[in-house]
C-alpha cells in the first residue's frame, strides 16, 4: 500500500479588491472544510500504520548493492516483495560474522538466513559454492515472507492458516518436509505459520487459487523461484542417490562374498577330508580297479577347481568392493564439501574414551 502523498496548499496572495460576500464565500468554505478532511484523514493513515511510515524510511535510507538487487530480480519480487526485503536491511555476510546473527545448536542442520523480528533485519549467508546456483535467492525469498508475515494484522494471518494448513497436508508424507517441520517445532516452538508461510510461498509447486493469489503480491513469477528451489536442492538429492545406490551395491556384494565365501571354506574343509580319506583309500589297495581310481580322483580335482573359480569371484567382487569403497569415500568428501558451503559444521570427532 503506497503512502499517500499530500498536495502543497496554493499560495495566499493578498488580493486588493474587498472580499465579496455571497456564494464565493461559501464556495472558499466548502474547499477549505475538504482540505481539513483530507489532511485529517491522512493523518489518522499515518498514526495507524506506523510500521509502514518506518519501514518507508528505511528503504528510502537503504542502498541496495548489486548482490541484493540480484537476488531480488532473480527471486522475481514484486514492488511490494522488493519493499519488505529492503526494508528489512538485507546484509551478505561470511561465515563468522553471519554466525553472530545467526545460528542453531541443532547439528546437521544449515542456517542460511534470518529474520529477526526485535531488529527487522535481514542477515544472509554467502553461499559460494558454484553447483548451488539459486539457493541464495530461494532463502532471500524465504526471509522476505518473513518480514511479510511480521507485518500481517492477526486477521490476515488468521485467514492464511487453514489454507497454508491444507498446503503442508498435501506433502504430508513427504519425509524431507517432515524433517523441516520438526526442526522448526525445535528450534522456533510457536512459529509453524510463520515458516509455512515462508517455505510454501518458496519451495511448493502450483497451490490453491487463493494462497497464488496472496503470494502474486510478492512474486511476479513464484513458478520461476520455485524451480530455482528445485534445481539446488537436486544437488543434494543427486548426491544422496548416488551415496544410496553405492551402499546398495556395497551391501548386496558383501553379502554374497560372505555367503560365498563359507560355501568356500566349508567346501574346502569337506574336500580335504575326502582327499585323505581317499590318499588311505589309494595306500590300503581299497580301488578295484584304475578306471575307479581315476574316476573318484578326477572328481575331487574337479571340485577343487570348482572352489578355485568360486575364489575368484569372490576376489574379483572383494575389488569391485573396494572400488566403490573409494567412490563412496569421494561422494562423501563432495557432500562434506556442499554441506560446509551451507554453513552445516563438521562433526566434532568422538572423544577417545
Amino acid at each position: 500500500m503506497a503512502i499517500p502523498e499530500l498536495d502543497e496548499p496554493a499560495l495566499l496572495r493578498p488580493r486588493r479588491e474587498r472580499a465579496r460576500l455571497g456564494p464565493g464565500r461559501i464556495v472558499g468554505l466548502v474547499v477549505g472544510g475538504l482540505a481539513v478532511i483530507a489532511l485529517g484523514a491522512a493523518g489518522t493513515w499515518v498514526l495507524t500504520h506506523p510500521q509502514r511510515i518506518t519501514d518507508q524510511f528505511t528503504v528510502w535510507n537503504f542502498t541496495a548493492d548489486s548482490t541484493i538487487t540480484g537476488y531480488a530480480d532473480r527471486a522475481t519480487m514484486t514492488d511490494e516483495g522488493r519493499f519488505l526485503f529492503y526494508a528489512s536491511k538485507p546484509e551478505v555476510s561470511p561465515e563468522g560474522e553471519f554466525d553472530s546473527h545467526c545460528s542453531s545448536q541443532v547439528e546437521d542442520v544449515g542456517i542460511l538466513g534470518c529474520f529477526l523480528h526485535a531488529d527487522k533485519r535481514i542477515y544472509l549467508y554467502d553461499v559460494t559454492d558454484d553447483r548451488l546456483d539459486g539457493i541464495e535467492e530461494v532463502v532471500a525469498a524465504h526471509e522476505m515472507l518473513h518480514a511479510a508475515w511480521d507485518r500481517m494484522s492477526d486477521d490476515e494471518r488468521a485467514a492464511l492458516a487453514p489454507l497454508l494448513e491444507a498446503a503442508a497436508e498435501t506433502k504430508a508424507d513427504d519425509p524431507d518436509f517432515a524433517t523441516t517441520l520438526e526442526y522448526y517445532a525445535k528450534a522456533e516452538p510457536g512459529e509453524r505459520l510463520n515458516e509455512l508461510h515462508s517455505i510454501i510461498g518458496t519451495e511448493f509447486g502450483e497451490l490453491d487459487p487463493q494462497l497464488e493469489k496472496h503470494y502474486a503480491e510478492y512474486f511476479t513469477d513464484r513458478a520461476a523461484l520455485v524451480q530455482l528451489h528445485v534445481a539446488s536442492h537436486a544437488v543434494f538429492q543427486q548426491q544422496q542417490d548416488a551415496i544410496d545406490g553405492i551402499v546398495a551395491q556395497l551391501d548386496t556384494l558383501q553379502a554374497g562374498v560372505d555367503a560365498d565365501y563359507a560355501t568356500y571354506n566349508d567346501g574346502y574343509d569337506q574336500l580335504n577330508l575326502d582327499i585323505g580319506a581317499f590318499n588311505d583309500r589309494a595306500q590300503n589297495g581299497d580301488f578295484q580297479s584304475q578306471a575307479q581310481f581315476d574316476g573318484e580322483r578326477n572328481a575331487l580335482i574337479a571340485r577343487q577347481a570348482d572352489l578355485d573359480a568360486l575364489y575368484v569371484t569372490i576376489n574379483d567382487r572383494k575389488n569391485q568392493y573396494d572400488a566403490l569403497l573409494v567412490q563412496l569415500d569421494d561422494l562423501n568428501a563432495q557432500v562434506d564439501e556442499l554441506n560446509q558451503s551451507i554453513n552445516i559444521k563438521p562433526r566434532d570427532p568422538a572423544p577417545a574414551g
